[in-house]
């Protein structure tokens, strides 16, 4: 698939062997003009130097620049951490001529290592001299870190000039609901305010990348930011026929770059759906999802094909929820295997079903409208492997 870029962003990438000596791991995305902003950041109360400085800056709703690193995250980095993320931004503001505030850093990778600043220095000047010869899908694969293959995606509104957005994200582990471990970049031409913006990213951003989870691991990183620079000349206004589009858009573009997450899942054989149906409320319905998404031992089980639904029904009962036993129904990839409180005894018929690479979990708790889905993974010995030996 041809990767189709939004008007006015430029691109360019180098290597700053921040972790490997022969690698490209920082990009710049840049906009002929300053651009409006919405973003979204990790709920985890220890949040990277980066996040922090960008959590300040889009007050302003003004950007005009994203650099990201792969390799370092420069989180409980201190005083310094911050630092060192004003120095590479002010030090591209002196060279692209633009306010250093328009300029939002994004890095990923080990935790509590310095950043390697002078190396980082010395690429960004490679990063100004090669501007604009990058394409969007070099962009995704610098930012990679333990991912397999790059995360990108575009979708296209049909005007008289039709309008482009463009997605760029990373995320394989350390993915848990509420930001999962991921850095994503969304681009688009259209001419939108920043606080209207802001609201469709986070509809967007509530049915995609908050309703996945791999290994329930919250980054201090997480951090999702969308640039519209209006090179389209197209406006979006509330109420209005366009506005829906975009909005349908850009959830449907957030949702593809999550399930790629969930797809590239470090270890993962299995891509899998969780729903939980007629709850009490939706956030309850949410938190029955997450206990059984998050349970080593189902995802081990559906690993090894074992349709053990008494896992699936353990993680239902401590997710905090009250339930009645007797009310839930249990079903895997459509065969009910607890109902009115008994085992179905059909497990035998789900034992070729569960080696399909994709699996659906079906929990009716009887009790309400509440309704949701979150997306996941098994877990195979291949996770353990990946993590012993990151910082290796």
């Amino acid at each position: 698939m041809d990767i189709v870029s939004p008007k006015g962003f430029l691109y360019s990438i180098a290597k700053a062997q921040i972790k490997y000596p022969d690698r490209y791991d920082i990009a710049l995305i840049y906009s002929k003009k300053p651009a409006q902003i919405a973003g979204v950041f990790t709920t985890n109360q220890i949040k990277a130097a980066p996040v922090k400085i960008c959590m300040k800056r889009i007050r302003s709703g003004i950007a005009q620049a994203v650099v990201l690193n792969s390799g370092n995250a420069n989180a409980c980095t201190g005083k310094k951490g911050i630092e060192d993320a004003l120095k590479i931004t002010d030090y591209l503001a002196e060279k692209l001529n633009i306010n250093t505030h328009y300029i939002f850093p994004l890095s990923t990778g080990v935790i509590g290592m310095p950043m390697p600043v002078d190396r980082i220095l010395n690429a960004l000047n490679d990063l100004i001299k090669n501007l604009g010869n990058a394409q969007p899908m070099q962009v995704a694969e610098a930012i990679m870190t333990t991912d397999t293959f790059p995360k990108i995606t575009f979708r296209q509104i049909q005007t008289p000039s039709p309008i482009t957005i463009l997605g760029i994200c990373k995320g394989a582990g350390m993915i848990s609901p509420n930001m999962a471990t991921m850095l994503c970049t969304v681009l688009t031409d259209a001419k939108i305010s920043s606080d209207l913006m802001k609201e469709a990213l986070k509809d967007a951003v509530a049915q995609s990348f908050n309703s996945i989870t791999v290994d329930g691991d919250m980054s201090t990183n997480d951090t999702v930011l969308m640039l519209a620079n209006g090179e389209s000349d197209i406006k979006i206004e509330r109420k209005t026929a366009l506005w829906k589009q975009f909005k349908s858009a850009l959830s449907d573009l957030c949702s593809e770059l999550s399930k790629m997450i969930v797809k590239d899942g470090e270890g993962a054989t299995k891509f899998v759906t969780i729903i939980v149906k007629e709850a009490k409320t939706t956030q309850e319905a949410r938190r029955v999802a997450r206990a059984v998404a998050n349970s080593l031992l189902v995802k081990t089980a559906l690993y090894g094909n074992d349709p053990n639904w008494g896992r699936i029904i353990a993680a239902v009962g401590y997710s905090g929820v009250p339930v009645k036993e007797e009310r839930i129904e249990i079903y895997i990839n459509g065969i009910c295997l607890f109902q009115k409180g008994l085992p179905t005894m059909k497990e035998e018929e789900l034992k070729e079903s569960l080696k399909q690479k994709e699996i659906e979990v079906l929990i009716n708790l009887n009790s309400g409208k509440g309704q949701t889905k979150i997306f996941t993974t098994d877990l195979s010995e291949e996770y353990v492997r990946i993590n012993s030996a990151y910082r290796t």
